[in-house]
């Protein structure tokens, strides 16, 4: 049977809540029970809260992923394209929408426009549809272009008023009313998130905990990098790169807003999300090791292979060697009780260096706010540098990096003024001990984040990649199974050995 592949869009998140999802979703079960020869598509493509102006929806979103399976005939011809109206397909301009529409109907795929049960194939683009799909491709373009630039107006005010301190009223994040004040339960929430993702717990597992407030991963990271949390309002601006346009952060108004959070914890956790993105880590869902031991040939996660009928018990193995055995050399079997065993004694100095980076003095959080403050200054700068560049004559951009550039200076002043203090490691013992005693998955991956790693050998070694004080890494080497004892045996540098059970 043919098949059906639905495309829902809209633009706004307040749409979410209204009753554009379910008109579109209705219109498509309208449908597919007047058509029955056709059976619906097992995916169905949505962006949700994604605009069709700015194409993110095809470089981006899921109409990009349509195209694509297009392309890659993932989608057989003979299948139609169901859209509620033109607009939702795209509000691109008109020649943009129509090579998109290009790939659909070459494939071989109908295109239909359920408001109207317009039908559309290869052969409109040869006749007189050609001319209505552009005219209407057009307003709906038209139309986003004009409601864009009364929204840029209106923000251009609303901008001159907040430099004042006066009172605005705009779309804030879910914690803000309009006005800008805190709302009590969803403001505390945030907080929460924000200790929690600074103590170690992964973004996914918040995403999943506060999943009344964030759509996904993506979104909970999008609200720990807003700087509305600490009461400023970080504007955007748009510019064009290598021929297309790009929203980039713009100018900054700082105490707009009631603040939810400390700016010392908002700096702390950018870092700790710059760290992330430099070094990604591994989410583990089920096995507490996951992301934490590491091929010592190639690198690559040692991943768990469950116990079977020909295997005692749960064990790790290189990854790159278990796709093929050209990529590695490592073709060493681990047996999970003995790679936690090791983690076990080795993590309590790891973890109570990677809490205490959770628990800093106050000078040091000094410093990481003035730091996140600069480099928060230095990405404004770019994207006025980019207005600078293409219009030279403009002067409040040149005023604007001037200003920047002193704030940036007095910043840069007031970090050298800072000591850089040791910290002693005087932590509430207490606090770490429930803490290293509770989630096993939240210290993991807090120990993931601070570079902890156990490296394995082929030849059985397993060691840590660094040392957590003055004593060299813990080094041992996983022997076999000692078959009289009914345990695994390591030994130990000096030629001791011990039984694992």
């Amino acid at each position: 049977m043919p098949v059906a592949v639905p495309y829902i869009r809209f633009s706004s998140e307040e749409q979410r809540h209204g009753s554009s999802l379910n008109r579109q979703e209705d219109k498509v079960d309208e449908w597919l029970a007047r058509n029955p020869e056709y059976t619906r598509y097992q995916q169905t493509f949505r962006d949700l809260g994604l605009s069709g102006f700015n194409g993110h929806h095809v470089t981006e979103g899921a109409l990009g992923k349509l195209l694509d399976a297009i392309e890659k005939e993932h989608i057989p011809a003979g299948s139609v394209v169901l859209v509620e109206a033109i607009d939702r397909f795209s509000r691109l301009e008109p020649m943009q929408t129509l090579r998109n529409l290009e790939i659909i109907v070459k494939a071989g795929i109908q295109f239909i426009t359920l408001e109207d049960n317009q039908r559309y194939d290869a052969t409109c683009l040869t006749d007189h549809r050609l001319l209505f799909l552009a005219m209407k491709a057009q307003a709906a373009h038209g139309f986003s272009k004009r409601l864009s630039d009364m929204v840029t107006g209106s923000y251009t005010d609303r901008a001159k008023e907040a430099k004042k301190g006066e009172p605005i009223k705009r779309r804030n994040p879910f914690w803000l009313t309009s006005e800008g004040e805190l709302k009590k339960v969803e403001s505390e929430a945030l907080g929460q998130v924000f200790n929690a993702f600074s103590n170690g717990v992964p973004l996914r597992a918040l995403a999943i905990q506060y999943a009344q407030y964030f759509g996904n991963r993506q979104s909970l990271k999008h609200a720990l990098r807003n700087p509305a949390a600490i009461g400023h309002w970080q504007r955007t601006t748009t510019v064009e790169v290598d021929g297309k346009r790009k929203r980039v952060e713009g100018e900054l108004i700082k105490n707009v807003f009631k603040p939810a959070i400390t700016e010392e914890l908002f700096y702390q956790v950018q870092k700790l999300l710059d760290d992330l993105a430099a070094r990604p880590s591994t989410v583990a869902r089920k096995f507490f090791l996951a992301g934490l031991l590491q091929c010592g040939e190639c690198t690559a996660n040692m991943v768990l292979l469950r116990q079977n009928a020909r295997q005692q018990t749960d064990a790790v193995r290189c990854y790159r060697r278990m796709q093929n055995s050209d990529k590695c050399t490592n073709q060493k079997t681990i047996p999970v009780p003995v790679a936690a065993w090791f983690y076990h004694e080795t993590k309590k100095a790891h973890a109570l260096r990677a809490y205490q980076r959770t628990r800093l003095p106050e000078n040091k959080r000094q410093r990481i706010k003035l730091e996140g403050q600069i480099a928060q200054i230095e990405r404004q700068q770019a994207s006025l540098w980019r207005l600078v560049e293409m219009d030279p004559d403009n002067k409040d951009a040149v005023a604007s990096y001037g200003a920047l550039t002193a704030e940036k200076n007095q910043l840069k002043d007031a970090l050298a003024s800072i000591p850089e203090l040791v910290s002693d490691g005087a932590i509430l013992g207490f606090s770490f001990i429930k803490f290293l005693y509770g989630d096993s998955f939240a210290v993991a991956n807090l120990l993931q984040m601070d570079g902890y790693r156990i490296i394995c050998h082929r030849d059985g070694t397993l060691e840590v990649n660094r040392s957590a004080d003055d004593h060299p890494a813990a080094t041992v080497k996983y022997v076999g199974y000692a078959r009289k004892h009914k345990k695994w045996s390591v030994e130990y540098p000096d030629g001791d050995t011990m039984l694992v059970p």
